[in-house]
């Protein structure tokens, strides 16, 4: 018996594996050509995102120990006055934007819950105009602020039920990226910090991204004239100083979930740990790197590097990893902007386009400590669950 004649074989041609995408694409463009088009792909982002990782309320508990931390922290600012420091109010001491305003306005949680969900729709919209104003591309906008939506970062702001506040900060440094109003960078930069502290090392992303798209020269000492970057560092500058001032006069502590044992506990998980904090946009990253290399700005690509090294011990000190992981998201829309003014239109295109499928393809998982790892099931996956009853 003789085998089949090469040209007996079914033959695959690469362009029509690739017609599909293409077609798709194709009409993304059209659906996003109209005036519109911002409104659409935050409205994408959100379907897809929920689509991904669906929302379990079940679990929502508005008097756990969580949101009875923020309503100590609205009934006695400032104050550890009989907590212990293993008490979640103790953490809360200098987390203070959400609690101030939800108690100015009287919120419950559902209320606070509300605000996380606007701030996950404003961090789309940040992300999308970020994208399109260093790429001229509304179709990379539009790839990348869904992929956004398809990491924990993105998506916290609808499936976290705890009182964590990550997607107000995380959505506040994106905004810190998105304007180029000196106050507004400030005040964003300075209300993420006081969101939680885990802004503080990413606000090194939002100098190095207003210093690459708005900055004549690229040479790092350009930086310390460029308005928007110093912007930047004054909203730290501003929290430190208002920190200590608070500090000092209400005689506090400072609380540390940081910890040696933890990290020595948790080396195995961070490479699993490093990839829910941006997923395909390590892509970029990657790329980004080399390129601020290949120019001769080594400082600065050292300095970026040092930043993500530094956040990613940083979040494998605590337990909840990806949660802490997610504050990388900004330095892939520094990367993004690295990439699109030093490398070539090709490269950009592509390492978009990877990051993209990458993150689509792969499932949203949380890592909450050395052994833990958590699936966030997609909505329909969900809908089962429910319907039969499945725990």
């Amino acid at each position: 018996m003789t085998a089949p004649s090469e040209a007996a074989l079914p033959q695959v041609d690469g362009e029509d594996l690739l017609a599909g995408p293409r077609r798709l694409l194709a009409r993304l463009d059209r659906l996003l050509s109209g005036r519109w088009w911002l409104l659409i792909v935050v409205g994408l982002a959100l379907a897809i995102s929920i689509l991904a990782a669906a929302p379990s309320y079940e679990g929502f508990h508005p008097h756990n120990k969580d949101w009875s931390a923020v309503e100590h922290w609205i009934d006695h600012p400032f104050s550890q006055r009989g907590l212990d420091p293993t008490d979640r109010a103790y953490n809360f001491t200098f987390r203070a934007t959400l609690p101030l305003v939800g108690g100015l306005l009287g919120l419950p949680p559902v209320g606070f819950l509300v605000l996380q969900g606007l701030a996950g729709v404003g961090l789309f919209a940040a992300s999308a105009a970020v994208v399109e104003r260093v790429t001229g591309s509304r179709r990379l906008a539009a790839l990348v602020t869904i992929a956004v939506g398809l990491t924990w970062a993105g998506a916290c702001a609808f499936i976290e039920l705890r009182a964590n506040f990550d997607a107000v900060a995380i959505a506040l440094l994106v905004a810190a990226m998105a304007t180029r109003r000196v106050p507004l960078v400030t005040l964003c930069c300075f209300a993420a910090c006081w969101t939680d502290e885990r802004a503080i090392p990413a606000v090194a992303f939002v100098v190095l991204f207003h210093h690459v798209t708005t900055s004549r020269s690229v040479r790092w000492t350009s930086a310390l004239t460029n308005p928007a970057s110093l912007a930047a560092v004054a909203g730290v500058v501003l929290h430190v100083i208002t920190r200590v001032i608070a500090t000092i006069h209400y005689d506090l502590h400072q609380p540390s979930n940081l910890g040696v044992h933890y990290l020595s506990d948790q080396l195995s998980i961070i490479p699993v740990g490093m990839w829910t904090g941006l997923e395909g946009f390590w892509v970029v990253v990657a790329i980004a790197t080399v390129l601020l290399w290949r120019i001769r700005e080594r400082l600065q690509a050292l300095a970026y590097v040092a930043v993500l090294v530094i956040s990613i011990l940083a979040a494998a000190s605590v337990v909840d990893v990806t949660r802490s992981m997610a504050y990388l998201l900004p330095a892939a829309f520094t990367a993004i902007a690295v990439v699109a003014r030093f490398g070539d239109r090709r490269t950009l295109r592509l390492s978009t386009y990877a990051g993209f499928v990458a993150t689509a393809v792969w499932p949203m998982y949380y890592v909450g400590g050395a052994f833990t790892i958590y699936w966030h099931y997609p909505l329909p996956l969900e809908i089962f669950r429910k319907l039969a009853g499945v725990g």
